[in-house]
């Protein structure tokens, strides 16, 4: 049941059997047996509000008549609450003798909001692309550093031919400073001339400094380090300070 036919059965009753005009569906002992019922449930909800209140005073005067506004303001009332108090509206439902109308689900309730809320709603919406963007770039890999499946550098220099990152790291080196050989099999896999049972880690791109970070993994600790590819077969080692340590040189 609307708003409008509530405010009908209000005036009805407040206009008195003999001047009573009924909303469309009720007749004779209708009317009668609804507008009494129903004005013990509105008036027992809203009978403090102003506007049943002046609803109910207009319609029980002697003319009769009630205002535009008047029955506006009765009707918004009435619908705000029938939309607010589920307990309300199946009150009045029963009072009308016809059956309440189910509860909405959640779509509708949603549907509902966007329609009234459109801003929040857009606002919402946007959120929810980004955040489901986000995601769907975390789990794809979008977010993680760059492997070794990631293209070669398009910078000046090896990088540009391809004879920089975790490829051209492969292979054996022989250092500057004297010390043993350094080999590399592959990206994440075992090297020697670390210390026994190392792995070596290479980034897939270089950092602003034109460095690629090498992780150097033991059984007990870690060390990091930056490598500069200079020629396809020439690499500069820096310390994590960015101190310059040694040059490797391909065997």
């Amino acid at each position: 049941m609307g708003p409008e036919i509530v405010v009908g059965l209000l005036i009805a009753w407040a206009a008195g059997r003999d001047r009573r005009l009924a909303p469309a569906g009720f007749t004779g002992e209708a009317i009668d047996l609804a507008m009494d019922r129903v004005h013990a449930v509105v008036v027992a909800r809203l009978g403090g509000g102003e506007a049943v209140e002046r609803l109910l005073v207009e319609a029980g005067t002697e003319r009769g008549a009630v205002t535009a506004r008047t029955r506006a303001d009765a009707i918004r009332s009435i619908a705000d609450t029938l939309r607010t108090d589920p307990a309300f509206a199946a009150a009045v439902h029963t009072a009308a003798g016809t059956p309440a109308a189910p509860t909405p689900g959640l779509r509708t309730r949603l549907l509902a909001y966007a329609r009234t809320h459109p801003a929040a709603t857009a606002a919402v919406v946007a959120t929810a692309i980004v955040l489901v963007a986000g995601f769907i770039g975390l789990i794809s890999g979008d977010d993680l550093p760059a492997t070794e499946s990631s293209p070669p550098a398009t910078a000046s220099g090896p990088a540009s031919t391809g004879r920089a990152g975790p490829e051209a790291l492969v292979g054996t080196w022989t250092p500057s400073d004297g010390t043993a050989p350094k080999i590399f099999t592959a990206n994440g896999g075992t090297c020697t001339g670390f210390g026994a049972a190392t792995t070596c880690t290479l980034a897939g791109a270089p950092d602003s400094a034109g460095r690629y970070a090498l992780v150097v993994r033991q059984p007990a600790e870690s060390a990091r380090y930056g490598l500069e590819f200079v020629a396809a077969d020439h690499l500069v080692v820096y310390d994590a300070a960015g101190a310059r340590l040694y040059d490797l040189d391909r065997a």
